[in-house]
């Protein structure tokens, strides 16, 4: 019986010493797992940092982006209207300059509104089928005359010489419109 005792002193001493390495190894292998675990939750933390950063940058960005479209909006606007000012400036507008009408009724022969002066182009480009639209009235309201002086094209910048006799018949005028049209 003792050389069964000290068999079975042997095996659990040995069976200590393993539980012993092994419970070593569990110790070192949670210490190293640990120290992995802590080491990969540092990466996470930098990089959720870095994208925290990434991400505000990004915002200031476009929110700088957003600012400057309106602002590159509002020019691009301004200069629109600045195109449409330099257009309506440019365009044909016919003006009179000293443009008049008097009644001549001569003591042989037939009445007629003569029509004299000057149309401008105060614009750059031409105005096509230019005319002076003569409107004559008599007592009551009644039209005379209701007719065009044609003048054809004027050149922008540049003035035409009106120089018309309008015939028509019956009483005296009473009053008369003459309006400026053309074409661009």
């Amino acid at each position: 019986m003792s050389e069964k005792k000290v068999v079975s002193r042997n095996i659990a001493i040995i069976l200590g010493i393993v539980c012993i390495i092994f419970l070593v190894g569990l110790v070192g292998a949670i210490a190293n797992y640990t120290s992995i675990i802590s080491g990969k939750d540092n990466i996470i933390a930098s990089k959720d940092s870095q994208i925290q950063t990434l991400t505000n940058q990004k915002n200031q960005l476009q929110t700088w982006l957003d600012e400057n479209k309106t602002l590159l909006q509002q020019q691009i606007q301004q200069i629109t209207d600045l195109q449409n000012q330099i257009t309506a400036l440019n365009a044909p507008k016919l003006i009179k300059v000293n443009l008049r009408a008097d009644d001549n009724r001569p003591w042989l022969g037939t009445p007629y509104l003569h029509v004299y002066g000057y149309v401008c182009n105060v614009g750059t480009y031409p105005a096509y089928n230019s005319k002076i639209h003569v409107v004559a009235y008599q007592s009551g309201g009644v039209i005379a005359i209701d007719t065009y002086i044609t003048l054809g094209t004027t050149m922008g910048e540049s003035w035409t010489s009106v120089d018309s006799n309008i015939y028509y018949s019956g009483s005296a005028l009473t009053g008369w419109s003459l309006t400026l049209e053309w074409t661009t």
